[in-house]
């Protein structure tokens, strides 16, 4: 480690991986110019979690310690899936605007969980009722590979 991955399969399967908290990585902006919003091309994986060492001995078939600290690193990690199952029967469109959730839509975006649109950050407001600028995410619809996962999660 490090290991930089090319390619939009790759980088999308290291987006599953960092949605599911079994790697840390960094992907690429995923804002185009003009602010639409595409497809990464490169991502960064700088380390396997405890998580994801923890899923490597369970398929191996070695049983994984009761670790305090790693099942708190996997209560963590698990954001964007547990707020995939948070939607999973909402009505879509679904408008987000509050920050932690927007994290877990860009990570399921880019897991390939969701289908939605980010807009990339306003200007603040200048009533001061917004100090920060804001970003607001649509999501049209949990995709089958979504739908897949909340059903292996059952």
């Amino acid at each position: 480690m490090p290991l930089h991955v090319t390619g939009a399969p790759d980088v999308r399967r290291v987006s599953i991986l960092k949605a599911t908290g079994l790697v840390e990585a960094t992907i690429e902006p995923a804002l185009a110019t003009g602010g639409s919003y595409r497809q990464a091309q490169a991502a960064l994986v700088t380390c396997i979690t405890d998580d994801g060492h923890a899923e490597i001995a369970r398929m191996r078939g070695r049983s994984v310690p009761n670790d305090e600290r790693l099942l708190k690193a996997i209560r963590k990690s698990l954001a964007p899936l547990a707020y995939l199952r948070k939607i999973e029967n909402a009505s879509f469109p679904l408008r987000v605007e509050v920050r932690d959730e927007l994290h877990c839509v860009e990570a399921l975006k880019q897991a390939g969980f969701i289908d939605a649109a980010i807009r990339p950050p306003s200007a603040p407001q200048a009533d001061g009722d917004h100090p920060e600028p804001l970003e607001l995410a649509t999501i049209r619809r949990i995709t089958p590979l979504g739908r897949a996962e909340l059903a292996r999660g059952r």
